[in-house]
C-alpha cells in the first residue's frame, strides 16, 4: 500500500486481479479478529479510490 499523497501507478492498478501487500499499514488491532479490525486508514481509502478512479 501506497501513503495517501503517492499515486498508484496505473501499471500495478492495470490487471484483472490486484494483490495488495497491507502488512505494513494494517498493525494494529486486538480481539479475535486483530490486525484484521485495523482497515479504517487513509491508506485504504487511497486505494480504494485509485481503483475506482482506473475503473472508469
Amino acid at each position: 500500500m501506497l501513503p495517501p499523497a503517492e499515486p498508484c501507478p496505473l501499471a500495478v492498478l492495470d490487471h484483472r486481479f490486484v494483490s495488495v501487500d497491507a502488512s505494513d499499514v494494517f498493525v494494529r488491532g486486538h480481539g479475535p479478529a486483530g490486525a484484521h479490525s485495523d482497515h479504517l486508514r487513509p491508506e485504504t481509502a487511497h486505494l480504494l479510490l485509485s481503483l475506482a478512479a482506473h475503473s472508469r
